[in-house]
């Protein structure tokens, strides 16, 4: 299985699979195989594959902030601002 695999050689297996992980940096594609392998094993024991959907989805995301430089950059840096006050969720 993946998680027994050298973290290179398991992250190039699924690139094939999932090429936006090639965006992403190392520590983030060795996280995203664990995460991968972990969804994977629940979701076959649950025999519910939204897990794995949930977790592939949030990946693809990160991927996408780190594949925008400028993107990456504001969403990893303090936050100094005053965004307002914080409405109460609808429905609640």
């Amino acid at each position: 299985m993946l998680m027994h695999l050298p973290p290179d050689i398991a992250a190039r297996a699924l690139l094939d699979e999932f090429p936006w992980v090639d965006v992403m940096p190392a520590a983030a594609r060795q996280q995203f195989v664990h995460d991968f392998a972990r969804a994977f094993r629940a979701s076959a024991e649950l025999g519910e594959w939204s897990v794995l959907a949930q977790t592939l989805g949030e990946w693809r995301s990160t991927a996408a902030v780190y594949a925008d430089p400028v993107l990456a950059e504001q969403l990893s840096g303090p936050i100094d601002d005053d965004f307002g006050p914080v409405h109460e969720p609808i429905g609640n």
